[in-house]
């Protein structure tokens, strides 16, 4: 058997020092040089074969396999920047902040009228629409003047405005001017007008006085209830004068004061006004006497040619932005209540039976004084009176009042149903906060309503009131519309609505125990004066009713003056 043979390696000697010679060239490694290799450890945590995605995390407790130098690792791609590669941004630069925002009021205003601008000037619209394109123009146009136009600050306000302040008011003028030898008493503002409450079912609907009923009233057409805008038809022009007669120029009054029935006396009108003074936005006022216990609520004479205050009827009074009293036109307030007073006289001639037999009160005769033409009357006068309890002085409170009735009608079972008549009318459908009645009367007549309701709150208030304070069984309200809206003279009747006075009350949210309290506070509150004259007035800016003592002579004619000397 042979011994295997033993090789002795070769050993360099190194006899100048330890370790290998320097001078031989030796590298152990040498042969490991092109081989892979990877760290490993045991103790390391390896779920599989071979990790394609590499990923590590920041935190050690986040990663799946703890140490991040794992074996897995060694073999990561890492993407190194090549110096050559560049980036090309195809978006557009953004502008400085100055040039950004430097006509930006100017182009959205461009912007807005853009197209109509260039249907205009190719000339491919007929003249009518020309018309209503140019007008949306200056409405647009003022639009963008109240937001401020092209005057902007950085902070986005208009130049030269206070924060919170809403700009320029339009102006509304007092009823009458106050006089420096005026004295005043007291200021009532509507917040505490407004918690004044009497409770009507006491004081009942009221009730007639007996003999004390004049003049006569025709029948309602009942064909102008079918009336719709498909089938409208023309408001006729009739005649006349609007007459209104104060308190103390009726002759029955006078006569009921010496006769004792009552210590308050007054017209409907003026009740209306003064129990929805709440409601109001523009100015009027009442005349007040007092002599004794006696109390009479008249109105001013000898005023301009619109009329008293009491008596107009006034357009879009609750509206947000009402008409203004300035500037040349058909659509200015005072036009407008004075369209508005022809329209319901009118109306309520045009929607009776003028030629058919009338309905006549207890006496056909209306007692009126020489200075009144009794045949312009197309009305009659029902005299009723109420029962308001006593003041806190202990004074009997008797309330007599001169009602109208503008109409009769005959209902379901043969009775006769009084009637009171009044009738809105429509100006400018295109208007903010406006219907269209010609497209909106038929199928949204609800709608129509609740618009009159917010444009004309006061209004319609009082209208309800005087139907209460008459006792009239149906209020009557037309719809009246311009034939253009640039002629006031020409109008048509697209439909009527008829109503039961207490229930629309309820419908327009009007407090009648609110009503009577305020009457009744204004009441106490004259009692509570000496004898005299005194002028109640709201203020034509503020929410309040101002109290003053006139002087005897105030308002008085210089014919009466005369008169009063040589007596």
């Amino acid at each position: 058997m042979s011994l295997p043979k033993l090789e002795l390696l070769n050993i360099s000697e190194n006899l100048e020092g330890w370790g290998p010679n320097i001078e031989q060239k030796h590298d152990p490694m040498e042969q490991f040089r092109d081989l892979p290799f990877q760290s490993f450890n045991r103790c390391e945590r390896i779920g599989r074969i071979s990790d394609w995605i590499g990923v590590e995390k920041f935190f050690q407790r986040n990663r799946a396999y703890g140490n991040k130098d794992n074996s897995a690792s060694q073999f990561d791609y890492i993407h190194d920047a090549d110096e050559n590669f560049q980036l090309v941004d195809s978006s557009k630069p953004q502008k400085p902040i100055q040039q950004r925002y430097r006509n930006r009021n100017t182009i959205q205003f461009k912007k807005i009228m853009s197209k109509d601008i260039d249907d205009k000037q190719n000339g491919q619209s007929s003249g009518k629409h020309k018309r209503s394109v140019a007008k949306e123009h200056m409405k647009q146009f003022k639009i963008w003047q109240k937001r401020g136009g092209n005057v902007r600050t950085n902070n986005a306000r208009p130049q030269n405005r206070k924060f919170g302040e809403r700009g320029i008011q339009k102006v509304r003028q007092p009823s009458v001017q106050v006089q420096p030898d005026w004295q005043h008493i007291v200021d009532l503002d509507f917040p505490t007008l407004q918690r004044k409450k009497a409770p009507h079912q006491l004081y009942g609907l009221g009730e007639d006085i007996k003999g004390h009923s004049y003049g006569a009233v025709h029948y309602y057409d009942k064909s102008i209830d079918r009336l719709t805008p498909k089938n409208s038809i023309e408001l006729k022009r009739f005649g006349g004068a609007f007459i209104s007669v104060p308190t103390l120029h009726d002759c029955v009054i006078e006569r009921l004061n010496a006769e004792k029935c009552g210590n308050i006396f007054a017209t409907d009108i003026i009740l209306a006004t003064l129990m929805s003074a709440t409601r109001s936005v523009y100015s009027w006022d009442i005349i007040i006497h007092k002599v004794g216990n006696v109390v009479v609520f008249d109105k001013r004479e000898n005023v301009d040619s619109l009329g008293n205050p009491v008596d107009q009827y006034t357009v879009n009074e609750t509206h947000p932005d009402p008409p203004a009293f300035e500037g040349i036109g058909e659509n200015t307030a005072n036009e407008l209540a004075t369209e508005a007073l022809h329209v319901n006289l009118n109306f309520r001639r045009q929607v009776l039976k003028r030629n058919a037999e009338s309905y006549k009160f207890e006496n056909e005769n209306i007692p009126i004084d020489d200075d009144y033409d009794a045949s312009l009357f197309e009305c009659a006068f029902k005299y009723r009176k109420w029962n308001l309890g006593t003041s806190k002085q202990g004074v009997p409170l008797n309330l007599v009042c001169r009602t109208e009735i503008n109409g009769a009608s005959t209902g379901n079972s043969g009775e006769t149903q009084l009637l009171t008549i009044k009738a809105f009318n429509e100006w400018d459908s295109t208007v903010r906060g406006h219907l269209d009645w010609r497209k909106s009367l038929e199928t949204q007549r609800g709608s129509v309503l609740a618009t009159e309701m917010r444009n004309n709150s006061c209004k319609l208030a009082k209208w309800t009131l005087q139907a209460i304070l008459a006792g009239t069984d149906n209020l009557k309200i037309g719809y009246v519309s311009r034939a253009s809206p640039k002629n006031s003279t020409s109008h048509c009747i697209l439909g009527v609505q008829n109503f039961r006075p207490v229930e629309l009350a309820q419908n327009i949210s009007l407090d009648l125990d609110n009503c009577w309290g305020v009457l009744k506070s204004v009441v106490e509150m004259v009692l509570s004066q000496p004898d005299g004259k005194y002028l109640l007035m709201k203020d034509p800016i503020s929410p309040v009713l101002k109290f003053y003592s006139l002087p005897k002579t105030a308002f008085e004619s210089s014919e009466d003056e005369s008169s009063e000397e040589e007596d």
